[in-house]
């Protein structure tokens, strides 16, 4: 998930800089459902996530990045943006959680 293959973390202060091996189509699939019941708006390449109060909790940014070529495999590349600016601290840590379970690839 994260490029340094590390738990995200947030503060708040400063938007979080992501590397993941998603496309835009899977990325686009994925982001709704692992927010859960809060709601996700935008997009393709900007969305913005809100409680069920309606309060902001993330605006989150993609850009598609060349392709990693390892031999025959292609992988997909995207630049992910996370700002956590306006979101109170409970909120940024329950919107991590659900990131990284939602984008959460099986493996060992």
């Amino acid at each position: 998930m994260a490029a340094s293959g590390g738990r995200l973390s947030g503060t708040g202060d400063s938007p979080i800089s992501l590397e993941m091996g998603y496309s835009t189509d899977e990325f686009i699939r994925v982001l709704p459902g692992a927010m859960r019941d809060w709601v996700v708006t935008g997009g393709p390449d900007v969305w913005q996530v809100r409680d069920s109060a309606g309060e902001l909790i993330a605006g989150v940014r993609i850009e598609p990045r060349s392709e990693r070529v390892i031999g025959a495999l292609r992988l997909p590349v995207l630049a992910v943006t996370i700002d956590l600016g306006g979101a109170h601290e409970t909120l940024m840590r329950e919107f991590m959680r659900r990131f990284e379970r939602g984008f959460h690839r099986g493996g060992g």
